[in-house]
């Protein structure tokens, strides 16, 4: 629970922070700030290549000593992959996102920092002796966020995009520091000289969690299209009103993540696992029976806020409640989708899952260039709802189709 609990702060931490920055930019630094965002997450990505859930499966039930060997394996595969994804990361900042080389340099401090932050968290998870690293990451971002917080309060004439980013890179590099200084003195060997042997080279650990990297590749792309879509066919001013709107919308997701989706899950897969199907389904319906209200509240509030006489910001302005409504119905669908997921991902059709998701990627690629082109955000908005519509409606069809959630016969 404490490791649960402190991930969620971490998570509003730096949720708080990303939206505070997103509010208090100039539009156009707006944009550049919620693209680069976007490409970070796609390093981070590429630069994990989702071997968290391999070396889980391994270090489950194996003494500390060969689990702290294997998150070195994992370091180094990390370093290797920094290598080659830096460098595009570097171009696609310089010549896409048109920042300075200086700023774009800080990026990649700052992509370091994010990935190796959340890698800790998955670490903790089959490791709890190394906590102390997961509230290394947490005081980062607490302590970006209330510096970020006060400059806005007593300088806000200081904020702007080169002094928001070098802030980050500053407490990034801190923040690796910090996780360093942690792992020293919770891993189980003596000295990092004996720290080798855990098993796996470079190229067995890419080919043990090849499936895993293009199941999650679809999953990312399908939650992060329209954003480099906005970004390749909208201005830098279009952009960043848009990636307001996206990021309020995805930050209630990300709650959903945590306090429902990941806290249910594993009483899902106990139930399905002990044949009892019917339970299974049944915690699911109890958590879309709050989710759809929640929803209610976002949209609601997405059209008071506006009316309210302290929050006449130029920033709190701009937002656009059609916009928002929009965007959450689409994240809506996409938490309907991911229950469906979860059922199926319990009797192992992970096959169902990967080709649903590539049906509503497909589609979503397809309307997001078309809508967007035609009609600017609304039109990429829409494309949400209609991708997370897709995967729901194929995601629904195989939970139907499979005897073993439907009673028929054990799963």
């Amino acid at each position: 629970m404490l490791i649960a609990l402190t991930k969620l702060a971490d998570i509003a931490a730096r949720s708080l922070f990303v939206l505070l920055c997103l509010f208090a930019l100039p539009i156009r630094s707006t944009g550049q700030f919620g693209l680069a965002l976007t490409l970070l997450g796609f390093f981070t990505f590429f630069s994990g290549f989702e071997r968290y859930l391999d070396l889980q499966r391994r270090m489950v039930g194996t003494a500390a000593l060969q689990v702290d060997k294997s998150i070195v394996s994992a370091l180094h595969f990390y370093v290797v992959n920094y290598l080659v994804c830096l460098p595009v990361l570097l171009a696609l900042l310089l010549f896409w996102v048109e920042l300075p080389p200086w700023l774009a340099l800080m990026c990649l401090v700052i992509g370091v920092g994010e990935h190796l932050s959340n890698e800790v968290y998955r670490f903790v998870l089959i490791a709890p002796r190394h906590r102390p690293v997961l509230f290394a990451a947490l005081g980062k971002n607490i302590a970006l966020l209330t510096i970020v917080a006060l400059t806005l309060w007593l300088h806000p004439s200081m904020f702007a995009l080169d002094v928001l980013l070098t802030t980050w890179a500053v407490f990034s590099l801190a923040g690796i520091g910090a996780i360093a200084i942690s792992f020293s003195r919770t891993w189980a060997f003596a000295s990092f000289s004996l720290a080798t042997g855990a098993g796996l080279r470079q190229r067995q650990q890419y080919f043990a969690s090849r499936t895993h990297f293009l199941i999650g590749l679809v999953a990312v792309t399908l939650l992060q299209v329209d954003r480099l879509v906005v970004g390749a066919l909208l201005t830098l001013e279009q952009s960043g009103l848009y990636f307001r709107h996206i990021l309020l919308a995805s930050f209630a997701y990300q709650v959903f993540n945590v306090v429902s989706y990941g806290r249910v899950a594993p009483r899902v897969y106990e139930h399905i696992h002990s044949h009892r199907t019917a339970a299974a389904r049944a915690i699911i319906r109890r958590e879309l029976s709050w989710l759809v209200p929640a929803a209610a509240l976002v949209v609601a509030a997405g059209y008071l806020v506006r009316s309210v006489p302290f929050l006449n910001v130029p920033g709190i302005q701009s937002i656009n409640p059609d916009y928002l409504a929009v965007l959450t119905l689409g994240y809506l669908v996409r938490a309907f989708a991911d229950f469906n997921a979860l059922l199926l991902n319990g009797v192992y059709q992970e096959r169902a899952v990967f080709i649903s998701q590539v049906a509503a990627l497909g589609l979503t690629v397809v309307m997001s260039i078309i809508l967007t082109d035609l009609f600017g955000i609304p039109g990429t908005a829409a494309t949400l709802v209609l991708g997370a519509g897709a995967y729901y409606v194929a995601s629904s069809l195989y939970v139907r189709r499979t005897p073993s959630l439907n009673g028929l016969v054990p799963p």
